[in-house]
């Protein structure tokens, strides 16, 4: 215990904050097409850990990864025409009608009104 009254942590332990947060950063790094071993390399340097703490990063932030996009199908339609038509609204304003036309063409096929 501490002055305080406050627990000390052990060495090498982390956080349950520290650890979601390195849990997001892993997410991040599989998100935009990271592999196992930069992972690994990323994880030894930034945190001093080894490769098994790193695997375990890597399955956690997996389940991140899956929760994001575990959806209900229409929902997720939902979702992907609000964007398109929101990047429609823009391209208008901004005179480019072949992206415009396109999110138009991209949207139909969303809500399969044409194939």
């Amino acid at each position: 215990m501490t002055a305080k009254g406050q627990k000390q942590k052990k060495p090498g332990r982390t956080t349950k904050v520290e650890n979601e947060i390195r849990v997001n950063r892993v997410a991040r790094m599989l998100s935009t097409g990271a592999v196992r071993s930069e992972i690994v390399q990323f994880s030894q340097k930034e945190w001093g850990v080894g490769a098994s703490s790193a695997d375990q990063y890597i399955r956690k932030a997996r389940d991140v990864l899956k929760a994001d996009w575990d959806i209900d199908r229409q929902q997720m339609v939902a979702e992907l025409l609000s964007q398109v038509m929101s990047i429609q609204k823009e391209a208008r304003k901004q005179q480019n009608m072949s992206v415009a036309l396109g999110c138009v063409n991209t949207a139909a096929r969303l809500a399969q009104v044409i194939t």
